[in-house]
């Protein structure tokens, strides 16, 4: 199914924080952008099916009307349920949602949309990888992941780890990372890169590097994290694995957008707690059904030059995760 490909603009960072998270989580069937700035609005260069405009961004539309041009349709997104607009529809911002996404898709106009209209990547699918107790072996877990799936489909590995040594575990020397391609897409820079100017290719898959100090993690707001999904799903990897650590703005919405969610703990009950906790927040947040739990036996081995990608894959860990992948990575 082609994604509906949406903006909207409001000044209410909280309203409009909540509205991408319900949207990304409601299904695979949204491409969207949000903006609560009118400057960062009206640079915004590409085509929509869908604007849904507060009062101060529909004011600006009119003062720019060759920027209706980007739009197949545009809604006034009021918070005045007796408000209406003859030059626009309006869409009310606290009904029902149900109603708002009955109303949302109403508005569109395949006549008019045929310009506007950009499909997502058919079969893409995002899988988190998320440690409760920080698992030592989580990082060599999702690398030999990422490997493995590789093999048959092209993937895409992204390191968001606080503190992470992709680099000296891979034994490459990293030239740009996650933080140089948030920079890239946030700073509307058009500078002739794309995203393959900023990965890594290693065995079988790709991947964006960890960022580079030990605070960068932290200062990513939930509206980049949402701007990196958004150009992600409109790259060509078919699998899109994330090892996400706590430190990370936005976890949840980051999880409402996942297809998969693995839990990696250890044997223990110790552990077996930790893990139980962590499942049972993500069950209040409607997630339960994309999780799971995967213990892993195994530790970091202490020999000489064993800690590095190559002796993994080929270790009990390799051996360990391609027996499980399948159904890991809820692989059909």
């Amino acid at each position: 199914m082609n994604k509906i490909r949406l903006l909207i603009a409001d000044t209410d960072k909280a309203y409009l924080n909540a509205l991408i998270r319900y949207l990304i989580s409601s299904g695979n069937h949204y491409e969207v952008s949000g903006y609560t700035d009118v400057k960062d609005f009206l640079e915004e260069g590409n085509d929509f099916q869908i604007a849904l405009l507060g009062d101060e961004f529909l004011a600006a539309l009119e003062i720019n009307p060759e920027k209706k041009r980007q739009f197949g349709n545009v809604l006034h997104l009021s918070g005045n349920m007796s408000t209406e607009n003859s030059d626009y529809g309006t869409i009310y911002k606290f009904q029902r949602m149900s109603s708002f996404i009955e109303q949302l898709h109403g508005s569109l106009d395949t006549k008019k949309l045929e310009r506007a209209s950009v499909s997502g990547r058919e079969g893409q699918r995002t899988q988190i990888i998320f440690s409760p107790m920080h698992h030592e072996l989580a990082l060599p877990f999702s690398l030999s992941m990422a490997k493995l799936m590789g093999e048959k489909a092209q993937t895409l590995f992204i390191d968001m780890e606080g503190v992470s040594i992709l680099p000296q575990l891979l034994e490459r020397d990293i030239r740009r990372d996650l933080g140089d391609y948030l920079y890239h897409i946030i700073g509307k820079v058009d500078d002739g890169k794309n995203i393959t100017d900023f990965l890594g290719f290693y065995e079988n898959f790709y991947y964006l590097a960890p960022m580079k100090g030990i605070s960068s993690l932290a200062s990513v707001t939930v509206e980049q994290w949402i701007c990196l999904l958004e150009n992600i799903s409109r790259s060509d990897f078919e699998q899109v694995i994330i090892l996400l650590d706590q430190t990370v703005q936005g976890e949840d919405a980051l999880l409402q957008a996942a297809d998969d969610i693995l839990l990696l703990g250890k044997p223990g009950e110790y552990y077996e707690k930790s893990m139980n906790v962590f499942a049972a927040e993500l069950e209040a947040e409607g997630l339960a059904g994309k999780c799971r739990e995967l213990l892993l036996p195994m530790s970091v081995s202490q020999g000489p030059g064993e800690y590095q990608m190559r002796a993994i894959l080929n270790g009990n860990l390799g051996g360990f995760v391609r027996k499980e992948f399948m159904n890991a990575a809820g692989a059909s």
